[in-house]
Order: C-alpha cells, then sequence, then structure tokens
C-alpha cells in the first residue's frame, strides 16, 4: 500500500512553470560573473519554513521564509560585513545554527578561522556558541591571554533527542589541534566536556543517538589512527593504525550503522575503486560491500538518522545516484522522467521524508530549486542560479578520452559553441584545480562564458585525478610537476591534430593547480600556445613546500609534490619567466589562504620587470574562491577581452 501511494502520487503532481524573470537574458560576461543566486537551501524539520544562503549585494548572505500559510510573505534578510557564509543548518524548527569562516593570521600564520552563531529564524537571539578563553601566557602564574578555538564549526552531533544542545569539538591553547567534545547549550553557549582530548585525535564522531564513539587523528610520526567503543560503557580502543605515507589506508570511516559493532566505511576493493563497505569492529572484518562500481569510485553514501543506507552517488561520465530506500526510489524514478537528460536530486528533505527541495541542473541548466510536498501533491519553482542568463546559448558537455603519450587513456570533457562545427575552432585547454581533483559533467560558469564566445573549451582529468580508482589517482605522486602536465600538453595537441581546435589560436586557463599548469605548460612548450590565463596559481613550488611545514599533514603533502629527477626549482614557473614569450593574465586575491597572494603577485612583478605581455589583477580581499561578485564579474570582462584580443576572434 505504502508503495503504491507513493506511486500513485507521482503519477498526479502538479508542477508550477518556471518563473519568467522581468530581466533581458543575455549570456553578457556580468551575468557570468554573478554570485549563484542560491548556495545552499534548507528545510527545516518540520517542512514549513527555509534557510536559503543566497547571493545579497554581492555577497553571500541568508534569507529565512515561512511556508505556512498563516505566516505567509515573513521573510528575513540576514547578512555579515565580515566574513562568509560557510553552512546553515536547522537545529529546531525556530531555531538556526550558522557557520562563518574569514582570512586571519595565527602565530604569524595565514589562516582561515571560522566561528558558529545559533539564532532565531527571525534573526532575533543571536548568540556566538563558542566564547573566548583564558591561558596562562608562557607558564606564567599571573598573567593570561586570551584564547579563541581556530575552528568553531565543528559539530559532532546535532543530538536530535535533546533540542536545546549540541555537541562540538574545541580546542584549547594547551590541546592545539587536538579537541574535546563539549556539550553546548544553543540557547545561552553553557557547555560541558563530555569527552577528553587525546595527543592522537583530530576529530570526533558520534553515532545516531549522539552518543561519541570514534576518533581519528594524525600522530607526530605521521601515523593514522582510529580510536573506537561500542557505547559510551564500553573501553576506548584503537581499531587502525598506519603509516599515512607508506602504507595504504585499510578503511576511512563513513557512519555508524544500525548496529552496534558496525560501522560504514570505505576502502579500495578488488579493481582498486572506492566502494564502501560494513565493517565489524568486534572481528576487523569487512561484513559486505554496500556501494561499489566496476568503472568509477563511489563518492558519497546517505545514512539516514537510524543508520539505514538510503543512496549512494557515483559520477561515471554523468552524475549517478543510487536509492535504496522505496520512497526515494520512486521520487528519483518520478524526477528522471520529467527532467531527462538533466541531474535531478534530493537536496533536502523535513523529518517526516513528506517535504523535499529538488535541484535540477545540467551544463545548460545553471540550476532550478523546487518545492515538493507529497501531501499537497504538489511541485513548486523555487528560483534559479542566475536569473538573466540566456540558457538557450548554452553548450553541452560530451565526454571522451585521448591517450597520452606513454599510452594511458586521459577521461576529458569536450565542450563546444552552440552551433559551430567541430573543425578549426579557436580552443581554450582549462585542467582543473587540487590537482587531487575532477572536472565533472554540468554547469561550469567558466566554461560556457568561453563556449558562448565561440571557443573550443576542453577539460582533462589528467593522472592524479580522483574518481577513477587509487591506481589512476596514485599516479599523479610525485608528478606535480612532471607527467601530470605532460597530460595536459597531450590533451592540446590531441584537439588540435583532430581537427577540432586551430594550432595558432589555443589558450590555456586555469584557477590554483589549473593556473600553475597554465604557467609550467608554457614554460615547458613555449610555442604550444597564444596565451595563458592563471587564477591564484602556484609560482614558486619551492616557497609552497617551505610554507607547507606551518600546517598540519605538511609532510604528506610534500612528499606528493617531490619528484626525483626534477627540483621544486625546475617545476616553478617564477624561477624560468625568460622562457614565457606569450600574453598573460594573472588574477590573485589578497586573503587567499589556499596559495599565498605574494606567489602571483612577485610571478607579476617579475614578468614586468622582464619585460613579458603581462595583466595582473590585484583582487582586494579576495580569497581563493572568487566568493566577491566584484572580483568575479572583474575576471568574466577581462578575461573576454583578453581572449578576444589575443586569439583574435571576434564576437
Amino acid at each position: 500500500m505504502y508503495r503504491i501511494a507513493v506511486l500513485a502520487f507521482l503519477c498526479i503532481v502538479y508542477i508550477l512553470p518556471v518563473h519568467a524573470t522581468d530581466e533581458p537574458r543575455s549570456v553578457a560576461a556580468k551575468i557570468f560573473g554573478r554570485l549563484p543566486m542560491v548556495k545552499s537551501l534548507k528545510l527545516s524539520p518540520d517542512g514549513t519554513r527555509l534557510a536559503i544562503l543566497q547571493r545579497m549585494g554581492g555577497r553571500t548572505g541568508m534569507l529565512t521564509m515561512s511556508l505556512r500559510p498563516e505566516e505567509k510573505g515573513k521573510k528575513f534578510l540576514i547578512g555579515f560585513k565580515d566574513g562568509e557564509f560557510n553552512w546553515v543548518r536547522w537545529l529546531t524548527n525556530e531555531r538556526l545554527a550558522v557557520s562563518i569562516r574569514f582570512p586571519a593570521k595565527r602565530f604569524g600564520t595565514e589562516t582561515i578561522e571560522t566561528r558558529l552563531l545559533a539564532m532565531d529564524w527571525t534573526k532575533q537571539n543571536q548568540i556566538n556558541l563558542v566564547q573566548k578563553q583564558k591561558h596562562k601566557a608562557n607558564g606564567s602564574t599571573t598573567s593570561s591571554m586570551t584564547w579563541a578555538t581556530q575552528f568553531q564549526d565543528a559539530v559532532v552531533s546535532f543530538l536530535p533527542d535533546d533540542p536545546d544542545h549540541i555537541l562540538l569539538a574545541l580546542d584549547t591553547y594547551d590541546t592545539m589541534n587536538h579537541p574535546d567534545v563539549y556539550k553546548v547549550n544553543i540557547h545561552t553557549a553553557d557547555r560541558k566536556k563530555i569527552v577528553r582530548s587525546r595527543s592522537t585525535i583530530m576529530n570526533w564522531h558520534a553515532d545516531q543517538k549522539g552518543v561519541v564513539r570514534l576518533g581519528t587523528g594524525l600522530s607526530k610520526d605521521r601515523r593514522y589512527k582510529v580510536l573506537y567503543r561500542k557505547s559510551e560503557n564500553h573501553r576506548w580502543t584503537y581499531i587502525a593504525d598506519y603509516d599515512l605515507i607508506d602504507a595504504n589506508a585499510p578503511f576511512e570511516f563513513v557512519e555508524f550503522s544500525t548496529e552496534p559493532e558496525m560501522i560504514f566505511v570505505s576502502r579500495l576493493d578488488e579493481a582498486g575503486r572506492k566502494a564502501f563497505y560494513k565493517y565489524n569492529t568486534e572481528t576487523g572484518e569487512f561484513v559486505e560491500k554496500i556501494a561499489g562500481s566496476q568503472k568509477v569510485d563511489i563518492e558519497t553514501i546517505d545514512v539516514d538518522e537510524d543508520g539505514n543506507l538510503r543512496s549512494y552517488v557515483y559520477p561515471d561520465e554523468n552524475p549517478q545516484i543510487v536509492h535504496l530506500d522505496k520512497k526515494r526510489k520512486a521520487i528519483q524514478g518520478f524526477l528522471d522522467k520529467q527532467f531527462p537528460g538533466e541531474e535531478a536530486r534530493i537536496v533536502s528533505a523535513s523529518k517526516d521524508q513528506k517535504s523535499f527541495i529538488i535541484y535540477v541542473t545540467s551544463p545548460q541548466n545553471p540550476g532550478d530549486y523546487y518545492y515538493l510536498n507529497l501531501d499537497s501533491r504538489r511541485m513548486d519553482w523555487i528560483g534559479e542560479n542566475y536569473p538573466g542568463l540566456d540558457r538557450s546559448r548554452l553548450s553541452d558537455m560530451t565526454p571522451l578520452t585521448y591517450t597520452a603519450r606513454d599510452g594511458l587513456e586521459i577521461p576529458a570533457y569536450l565542450s563546444l559553441p552552440k552551433g559551430k562545427e567541430a573543425k578549426n575552432l579557436p580552443t581554450v585547454i582549462l585542467p582543473h584545480g587540487g590537482p587531487a581533483s575532477r572536472d565533472y559533467w554540468g554547469f561550469n560558469y567558466w566554461v560556457q562564458l568561453l563556449t558562448t564566445r565561440g571557443y573550443a573549451v576542453l577539460q582533462m582529468n589528467y593522472r592524479g585525478s580522483t574518481g577513477y580508482g587509487a591506481q589512476y589517482e596514485s599516479l599523479g605522486d610525485h608528478e606535480f610537476g612532471g607527467k601530470m602536465l605532460e597530460d595536459i600538453i597531450d590533451g592540446a595537441r590531441w584537439v588540435a591534430a583532430q581537427g577540432i581546435a586551430d594550432r595558432d589560436r589555443l589558450c590555456i586557463m586555469g584557477g590554483s593547480y589549473g593556473g600553475y599548469a597554465a604557467l609550467q605548460t608554457v614554460v615547458r612548450e613555449p610555442d604550444l600556445f597564444q596565451c595563458a590565463v592563471a587564477f591564484a596559481p602556484i609560482t614558486d613550488v619551492r616557497k609552497m613546500v617551505s610554507d607547507m611545514k606551518k600546517y598540519v599533514g605538511s609532510k604528506v603533502r610534500r612528499d606528493y609534490v617531490r619528484h626525483d629527477d626534477l627540483s621544486y626549482g625546475d617545476i616553478s614557473p617564477y624561477l624560468h619567466v625568460d622562457k614565457i614569450n606569450i600574453p598573460v593574465l594573472l588574477a590573485h586575491g589578497t586573503k587567499d589562504r589556499r596559495v599565498r597572494y605574494l606567489q602571483g603577485e612577485k610571478f607579476a612583478r617579475k614578468m614586468k620587470n622582464k619585460g613579458k605581455d603581462i595583466l595582473f589583477l590585484k583582487f582586494e580581499d579576495g580569497n581563493h574562491h572568487l566568493s566577491r561578485e566584484q572580483h568575479r564579474i572583474r575576471f568574466m570582462v577581462e578575461v573576454e577581452k583578453f581572449l578576444k584580443k589575443h586569439l583574435e576572434y571576434p564576437e
């Protein structure tokens, strides 16, 4: 009866048409440069209110609004002058937790800090849930200093059975990076320590009932440890202990299951793909594979509030989601029929699983949000991510592979200008950042800006990219400035050899590691490209490695970058400016905490001193993610002008 009722509803659901905006539709650079209208959208537990992180005054703000008939039209705008919204979560139907992140300095080292606020949905009764502490200065028995935990939003549990409290992991001056767990009152910020810190544990995890039962961390001798207990009445024991560099991880903890001794973990399966298993903590056995794919890594699993596996996701060429929950499986079948060729997924749900937020997207759809209510049998359109953008001129993405010089098959995506033949086109090579990351099928505002200007775009998931199994990812070890760059260069040569790209109108563009690749491939192949665009690039690998020493886990990252035959200087564009003889556009934010601003600024200054052709964009207070709309718009406008000038392609 339950399954039939759900399917019956899905056959007669009423969908309101997408609202038309009064703004004229276009593909102007400033439209692509706008922040997405919605960053995150969360339903309250009862499904009657919304919390939306959205574009507000060129930055991300928060809108809360009610769906209740008696509160029709009631909404509140909440903004923060300093810092960026990180995430939002409903604590109750009335109260929210909001994470704020901002750049700072700690002991002279550039950092990212977070703060955790609680407030009513009406933006009243705001409180910082973590108060500053006092600690003795340099061993003094009299003088003291104020201490604030760097990351204050590490929620261990939202305590489903205790709406007045949450569990937070917080360190002190004496236990830095090794937090205690506190029970914190969401109204008063009063707190009580319930789990003490340990010198090997950096992250704590609680089960569905809010009992802290597992911790993970890194010891001083770079060993990764997993600490576990069956219940709060059992003793702690280590269930994993291995060298993070020299040994393969036996598993990574993911979530607790319904059975006290069983946990969900990820590990490599027999084919070397990331899969998910049920693991018996008492016997040390992997009892059952619960999610796997023969082609690619499983990306994530979703476990419900009782510890049951609900669904899992894997990318393949297009995003794929497998639902095990009957209701969600039926809803997904309905969505797939309503939005063929697009990715439609549930992004938020009420506690009773009767109200849902649905997100629909594709390369040609920047994102639509819908409110689905099973009781009313309606699905209402809420909004879109890029109002004013002319979707009819956007391009699709075609998955493909090409062969690198050593015979390795490289997965890639090709996007062509709509209505243009794949022949002799000005082309932009667009390697992703990371480098331990990957490109996905879907909307990308950089790509669509380029294709609407007449450029073909090739994105490659070079060796070392994630998602294609451990062996493929491990091929990137020690190849930061080596074979990963060769894969990118080979992609440029391949697209030209196929006749798709005009060999004399090739440009390379990227951000972060992709920006580094844009500069270093030009050093290695001075005659291949006609121009390069780099956002927030690493330019001096020597300095990057030196700076790593200030941060946790630096030994692992340094080992990854190391190359047996190439020095850090050999793979640093900053030391090889003489070899760059093409125009370069470089942009960098002054508050970048991933790649220091000086990396870009010093490179640009050296290029100018050498008489090289470089346009440098300084984004004051900008970060590594182009989070401010004014910076994004300027970058898109300057990229458009730069490419038009140097690839000689008229509109």
